[in-house]
């Protein structure tokens, strides 16, 4: 039983994937093959990453760039991570959007906020502000935001 569930809707020419659960060794990667034109990856649901379905995910996804433009939206953390570690995770596709874990310094409140990668790039490369939902104070990144967005810096990942 495969660790990953990949779910592949068309809309127009464009493929919608949505990936939810382990990159592992036991992830299968063979409905990548059938996308062409576009496609939209939706990797909100990627719980982890091990290093044996890392290396199996880039090849998956190297074959999937020579057949279309990929686009990755809510990328989790976990998968930030990886991106950060390793370069050409996504292939040559653009990162639209992602999860940033947000903390509270007041209330300790902590959320996994989704950004854009448009905004930050365009606000000079820093995060912008997040008002925590209980006590309306700003939130910090709970990791170092620096290396939380090395990946941005790519030049792969406008």
């Amino acid at each position: 039983m495969s660790s990953l569930e990949i779910e592949i809707r068309q809309r127009g020419d464009k493929s919608m994937v949505t990936l939810v659960g382990v990159i592992d060794e036991g992830a299968d990667f063979s409905a990548l093959a059938s996308l062409r034109n576009r496609a939209e990856i939706n990797m909100k649901g990627v719980r982890r990453v091990n290093s044996y379905g890392a290396r199996s995910w880039m090849d998956a996804i190297r074959n999937a760039a020579k057949r279309c433009e990929l686009e990755f939206v809510e990328c989790s953390s976990c998968v930030i991570d990886q991106l950060n570690m390793l370069q050409g995770f996504l292939g040559h596709g653009q990162v639209r959007s992602f999860y940033g874990p947000m903390i509270c310094e007041v209330c300790d409140n902590s959320v996994d906020h989704l950004f854009t990668a448009r905004d930050i790039l365009n606000g000079h490369g820093g995060l912008p502000e997040v008002e925590c939902e209980h006590c309306a104070r700003p939130m910090v990144m709970d990791d170092l935001e620096d290396q939380y967005l090395l990946f941005l810096r790519e030049p792969t990942l406008l």
